[in-house]
């Protein structure tokens, strides 16, 4: 079984200030008649506590029944309770925000369980409101004729453009070698040390990271391809829009103009201590707005080798057909995980609701350039963001200097 890369099934312009009474007096029940039973096996299988939801003095418990998600009023026994204000309570039910989100800014307030409870029921909430499944025992990978899919194979240009599709949607990842010019590559990473001089920390364009011998580096700077004429004609290059065409396989996949933040440089130094550069497993659509977004396509062009021993891309494949939370990826995967290591000059895909992490590198620099495919928009949108996704966009450019003033 593949999933179609459009996940999207909430508009913005559907967006509505949601109480808690309203909410539970009101979609909670369609809600749980169509996704409860998905929820339940979730809540068995991982043996998660009741969630009680505090807002203001009202205060709803949710809880697995027979098959069943059921909520009541008040504070259920063993619960993990989450206090929310109106506003977080009104996206965190429109999959605006996640608790994750608010972890990140430090702003989750929660008493009577720990991180993984939280985790895993920011995983059956999506459940809840999507249908996506928390555990599936029959999940298998398979490719387009049946067989079992081989996790580790790498593409070329030369394969069968309905395998390489076919491969991103049931494993949600790809490893392709062969599609760009290793002195392509050779000449960003020369481009890159050329404007490292450029940022400055506080500049709005780049992320710091403290080293064990507690000297600050730069490992990341937004804005690089202005300052990359190498990594602008490969974006811009037929062999880029091959590629494009390949993964979308019928889907309308769009790239952002050539210009401004359509592509970042990440530098990962050995030692780092404190800041950003190394991720563990995470999806890019982890705080929020999975329904309104997903799937972005983030392609990773591999600037220097990848190994165990210089840090590399890790997916847990599958992580896209199953919201398997976070912690969980971390301490105890319930699917493969695998470790993609490349060559200057591979290329990664993966799709934004797959879990996949950093490795940090123990002997050697890396070096990564991510740009991105997206889903052409459904329809013309309404004037500005909401509110939570400029909320969003902002935290994600926060995440390095909230891990330094909590250090």
């Amino acid at each position: 079984m593949s999933v179609a890369l459009d996940r999207r099934t909430r508009h913005d312009a559907d967006l509505r200030h949601i109480g808690i009474d309203a909410f539970v007096t009101g979609e909670f029940a369609e809600l749980a008649a169509r996704n409860g039973a998905l929820v339940a096996r979730g809540i068995e299988a991982l043996d998660a506590p009741p969630l009680a939801v505090e807002v203001g003095e009202d205060r709803w418990s949710f809880r697995g029944g027979a098959c069943a998600l059921e909520a009541e009023r008040g504070v259920a026994d063993g619960a993990l309770v989450v206090t929310l204000t109106e506003q977080e309570f009104s996206d965190w039910v429109q999959n605006q925000r996640s608790f994750n989100a608010m972890m990140t800014a430090r702003t989750l307030r929660y008493r009577g369980g720990d991180k993984r409870d939280v985790s895993v029921w920011d995983s059956l909430w999506l459940t809840l409101l999507e249908g996506w499944p928390i555990v599936d025992e029959q999940i298998t990978f398979r490719d387009r004729r049946g067989t079992p899919l081989d996790l580790g194979r790498c593409f070329t240009p030369d394969d069968d453009p309905a395998d390489v599709a076919h491969f991103l949607r049931a494993a949600g990842f790809l490893h392709l070698r062969g599609w760009t010019d290793p002195a392509c590559v050779s000449r960003i990473s020369d481009e890159m040390d050329a404007a490292l001089p450029d940022y400055r920390e506080g500049d709005g364009r780049s992320w710091w990271a403290t080293l064990a011998d507690d000297s600050r580096r730069c490992v990341r700077m937004q804005e690089f391809v202005e300052r990359s004429p190498a990594l602008a004609a490969l974006l811009r290059g037929e062999q880029w829009q091959r590629l494009r065409r390949v993964v979308a396989a019928g889907d309308d996949l769009v790239q952002a103009p050539v210009e401004g933040r359509c592509a970042e440089a990440l530098i990962k130094p050995v030692g780092v201590v404190v800041g950003a550069s190394d991720v563990s497993f995470h999806r890019d659509c982890h705080l929020g707005r999975h329904a309104y977004t997903c799937a972005t396509l983030t392609v990773g062009i591999a600037v220097t080798e990848t190994s165990e021993a210089n840090g590399l891309l890790r997916v847990v494949a599958g992580s896209h057909r199953v919201v398997m939370p976070v912690e969980i990826a971390k301490a105890d995967p319930y699917l493969p995980v695998v470790a993609v290591a490349t060559q200057p000059g591979d290329l990664t895909v993966h799709l934004s609701c797959c879990l996949h992490e950093s490795t940090p590198p123990r002997t050697a620099e890396r070096r990564v350039v991510y740009s991105e495919f997206h889903l052409a928009p459904r329809s013309t949108p309404r004037d500005g963001s909401p509110a939570a996704a400029k909320d969003l966009s902002d935290l994600r450019e926060r995440v390095s200097d909230i891990l330094l003033e909590n250090s």
